[in-house]
């Protein structure tokens, strides 16, 4: 299917609680600030995107820690942490290589 020269994927902005759950601020308390601004680069990242998912592998990951400025594993360890608490699904993840949960695809 062609697309238009209106179309476009991702969306201009996205919706955040001010009142975060608790898988979130356990990722806050874990890894710090870092943590938080992490989770919502990589939600920007997958809003921006296709708008409910992005791949993530090494390759991916590699320039997603260049472009934040990270290095080492923090970003691996806060992803690890986000999808052991349940921000990411697991299962996909695992399977397709994909960052996504049932919420993200919910907004």
């Amino acid at each position: 299917m062609a697309r238009g020269r209106n179309f476009k994927d991702g969306l201009d902005y996205f919706s955040m609680d001010v009142h975060l759950d608790d898988k979130f601020q356990l990722i806050e308390a874990e890894f710090g600030l870092k943590g938080f601004a992490v989770v919502v680069k990589l939600f920007q990242k997958i809003y921006g995107g296709l708008g409910y998912y992005c791949e993530w592998n090494e390759e991916v990951s590699l320039l997603f820690r260049s472009r934040c400025g990270l290095g080492g594993n923090d970003v691996s360890e806060i992803v690890s942490a986000a999808v052991r608490r349940g921000l990411f699904d697991e299962r996909l993840l695992k399977t397709y290589g994909i960052l996504t949960s049932s919420g993200i695809q919910k907004r």
